[in-house]
């Protein structure tokens, strides 16, 4: 309450002490209009400045850089970023609830401690949850044609901006006041086959802010991109990784095919079921004689959807005068994702169905009857095999986004101020083809109308297994805002900037399942239910306090209250010192702060599929073990809480070079998230009842809610330099880098434990020490060419181990990528360029504990060679 009224104090002292300035200090209002001439917002401030470089370290990508890259989608450009360090998925993440979406995650600290702006203002969120719990907004949702620069927050802002802005912020800028029409268009293709791609885009605007008073501008980017599969690349077709170290056959499955009366002396079908092979159980890292049918499952695995997206914006101002204006804008975006979704479905133990009546699963034998034409026996007999007639599962995901903005700016004598409120909302609709039906399934079995040998020999009885679903899902946010800006007193060293804002918005989440789940139809479901909505109102206030005409002092508070967990006030200080015109120092500290997300402490419940390392297996022991995981969400969950820490230089000695260093650390409290897997397995002792085991001993449920638990610290530092050496006759060359080393990232992995350090390894996600950038740009004539380099460093391996990888490299090595660009412009208004990215056709690093994939793919992907030609034209 105390800090509340601290910031309604300041706000009220800035409201009272701005016009009583202006009336005592005419002289200092006139120069103002002259010192503030071209001031801009920049991220992580609400005081305009004509000096970019404030007390915040902000990474400014523009335009030119943008196409420098090559990159075709705005998701590329945002996580190749060297902030962008781990724990943060795109479209690879085929298993995710979120399929078809894509992420980024600055400090390694996971999408939802990012917070993604469109022009200053919020966007709604994905409609389904990431890792079951991670609320995020889409990158794939925004158009990449009409952004004018991205600036990237490196510092927590939570005292600006709010909750989810702990690690940083990226706030996406829209191209404004346009003149002319636009048009584009490319095609690329992976020269190892597959991901042929075909985009074209416009742009047209009309009108002159400045001249005529108005302008609308209109963009469009339509993109369609092939689906790459597993069986397309060689670095993963075979399924077998054994002739690397530590490898295994991870990318077969066993096919079942095998009578289960005995399970520990399994005997096969004969022969197996069509498109699996007999192979001995220690290719699978058992120590079970004999054999089992297991088939290559690689031909069932997407590596990356294929993509049909429509994304639009549409902006407007309007001059009333040369003091007033009215905004608009609207983002839209259709988009399509397929993939395969797995293999043919397995029945055989460990089947389960949703009983609504009780929010759990329930066992659905697969035991062939007496009577039944495959059960010769006197007993019923359990069986197991794979349907592979019914063909492999497929997921399409639709998505319908749409962000709308509408509101009034002005600029006084006394105040600049903005008013302004928007509705945005992300839409799903998840289809899935080739699951079981559960009730067939059974009435199958009890009267013989499958064939269990051969399915296909049976196509009535097999076509009514088939199930075909629906999942749907929505975000919708809703905000008011208003914030104003001034001058107060004047001090020796000039006057002081303040700002001040409020806002009100309202958040809700459905994501629910389909009808098939909750009547207990289809087999083996997975469920991620929530539906919850919360209301938010906030204030807060900043001043810019010149102590010294080198020193400035940044203040910041903000106060938020959400209806369903209580308040938060998030403080900041920062020094902005520049002792000489060619450096600046700066630092900071904040209190920053995470609101449980919907999915965390709304009503609902998750069912979710993963692995485990179990030592307890009894036919496995050490080997992978496919789980169950039932998590609930919490309402008494308390918000995440961030101390942020920065200091910084840079350093430009003249105006072609410009040399950055920050150091940063992170402390969060309170960290919301479920006991890690596999410490409970490994510990059974800790945590009594939460494995559930079969009669075999063999796992089949953990039990999970998230908590409040444990804390996480990280720091690392950034650089950022560049260089550009012109010449008469050779044109100009531009070296620049941005580069991030993670010094330590801390966290326990259960509560109550001592802190695991996973800088540097895979324990806590993949998290290498270092990521960067380098680039040489060259432009010459009517040329312009770019060669960048990629680097990530090596990481340990900390997740597979040598019991069931034999051969284990303690490392998982380094990996370095050349990308490069070409454009001419030798004919009138026309650009033409060819991108080559992974120009040397790399692939990614072996990692063991990547499963099927053979890599971590929050680091990297399997595109290999990306060749792709571009032309665009203005009228």
């Amino acid at each position: 309450m105390f800090r509340t009224t601290l910031l309604a104090s300041a706000v009220a002292l800035g409201l009272a002490a701005g016009p009583a300035a202006a009336e005592t200090s005419p002289t200092a209002d006139a120069g103002k209009d002259s010192t503030t001439l071209g001031a801009v917002l920049v991220t992580g401030s609400n005081i305009k400045r004509s000096d970019t470089a404030g007390p915040n370290p902000v990474q400014v990508l523009t335009r030119e850089q943008i196409e420098l890259s090559g990159k075709s989608t705005l998701t590329d450009v945002l996580r190749s970023l060297s902030a962008n360090a781990g724990n943060s998925y795109d479209e690879q993440y085929t298993g995710s609830f979120a399929a078809g979406s894509a992420s980024i995650g600055l400090r390694g600290l996971s999408p939802k401690n990012t917070l993604v702006l469109v022009n200053g203002y919020r966007v709604s969120n994905f409609g389904f949850a990431l890792n079951t719990q991670d609320t995020f907004v889409d990158l794939n949702a925004l158009p990449i044609s009409a952004v004018d620069r991205i600036e990237v927050l490196k510092d927590g802002a939570s005292a600006v901006y709010g909750s989810d802005a702990i690690a940083g912020v990226v706030n996406i800028i829209l191209r404004r006041n346009f003149q002319g029409v636009e048009v584009g268009g490319g095609l690329g293709t992976a020269t190892q086959g597959g991901l042929n791609e075909r985009k074209a885009n416009l742009l047209a605007g009309f009108g002159d802010v400045d001249r005529d008073g108005w302008n609308v501008l209109f963009g469009l980017d339509v993109l369609k991109r092939d689906r790459l599969d597993a069986d397309e690349r060689a670095f993963t077709r075979s399924g077998d990784f054994r002739d690397k170290p530590g490898g295994r056959l991870a990318g077969w499955n066993t096919a079942g095919g095998n009578w289960l009366g005995n399970p520990r002396a399994p005997q096969p079908f004969s022969p197996c079921p069509d498109g699996s092979q007999l192979r001995p159980y220690s290719d699978f890292g058992s120590t079970l004689p004999g054999q089992a049918c297991a088939f290559n499952a690689q031909p069932f695995k997407t590596l990356q959807p294929g993509a049909e997206r429509l994304q639009a914006s549409l902006s407007a101002t309007y001059r009333f005068n040369e003091h007033v204006e009215a905004f608009a804008d609207v983002l839209y975006a259709h988009n399509k994702a397929d993939q395969i979704f797995s293999a043919p479905l397995t029945v055989g133990p460990g089947l389960r169905a949703y009983n609504a009546a009780t929010g759990t699963l329930v066992d659905i034998p697969a035991v062939l009857p007496v009577g039944n034409p495959y059960n010769p026996g006197t007993t019923p007999l359990p069986f197991e095999t794979s349907l592979f007639a019914l063909g492999p599962r497929l997921k399409d995901n639709t998505q319908v986004f749409y962000r709308a903005l509408a509101g009034v700016r002005g600029q006084g004598e006394r105040w600049d101020w903005e008013l302004a409120a928007l509705a945005s909302e992300s839409a799903q609709r998840e289809y899935v083809d080739n699951f079981v039906n559960r009730y067939a399934f059974q009435q199958a079995l009890a009267d013989g109308s499958l064939d269990i040998l051969d399915p296909s020999k049976t196509p009535q009885a097999l076509d009514a297994l088939r199930l075909q679903t629906k999942r749907p899902g929505w975000y919708r946010l809703s905000q008011a805002s208003f914030k104003a800006s001034t001058r107060l007193w004047n001090l020796p060293a000039g006057a002081i900037g303040f700002a001040w804002g409020a806002e009100v918005r309202r958040e809700s989440l459905d994501a629910r399942t389909s009808a098939q789940v909750l009547s207990g139809t289809e087999l083996r479901p997975a469920i991620n239910v929530v539906n919850g909505e919360r209301q938010v109102s906030a204030a807060y206030a900043e001043f810019s306090i010149p102590l010294h005409r080198t020193l400035e002092l940044q203040l910041a508070g903000r106060g938020d209250h959400y209806d369903d967990f209580g308040n938060a006030f998030s403080p900041k200080v920062a020094l902005r010192w520049q002792p000489l015109d060619s450096l600046l120092l700066r630092g900071s500290f904040s209190r920053g702060f995470r609101a449980p997300s919907l999915p965390e402490i709304a009503p609902g419940q998750t069912v979710s599929y993963g692995t485990v390392v179990d030592p307890y297996d009894p036919l496995q022991p050490g080997g992978s073990r496919g789980v169950t995981n039932i998590r609930t969400g919490n309402p008494d969950l308390r918000a995440e809480r961030s101390r942020n820490y920065n200091l910084g230089a840079v350093w430009s000695p003249d105006g072609d070079t410009s040399i950055g260093l920050d150091w940063y650390r992170i402390e969060q409290d309170n960290l919301i998230q479920p006991d890690n897997a596999q410490f409970i397995v490994n510990n059974p002792g800790q945590f009594p009842n939460r494995v559930q085991r079969d009669a075999q001993g063999r796992i089949q449920f953990i039990t999970n809610q998230y908590s409040n638990q444990g804390e996480l610290t990280t720091s690392g530092l950034d650089l950022e330099a560049s260089r550009r050496f012109r010449t008469d006759r050779l044109g100009s060359f531009t070296v620049a880098g941005s580069w991030t080393h993670l010094l330590d990232y801390k966290q326990p992995l259960v509560a109550g434990q001592a802190p695991y350090d996973g800088a540097g390894n895979n324990r806590l996600g993949a998290l290498p020490s270092t990521r960067g950038t380098t680039s040489l740009t060259w432009e010459v004539g009517d040329w312009t060419s770019s060669l960048s380099l990629q680097y990530i460093s090596g990481y340990d391996q900390r997740v597979a181990t040598a019991t069931s990888n034999p051969g284990l490299d303690s490392r998982v090595k380094a990996y370095q990528q050349l990308d490069l660009y070409v454009a001419w412009n030798g004919l009138p208004n026309t650009t033409l360029s060819l991108s080559v990215l992974n120009l040397a056709d790399k692939d990614p690093p072996f990692d063991p504990a990547g499963g099927s994939n053979g890599f971590d793919i929050t680091q990297y992907n399997l595109r290999g060679q990306f060749v792709s030609l571009g032309a665009r034209y203005r009228f």
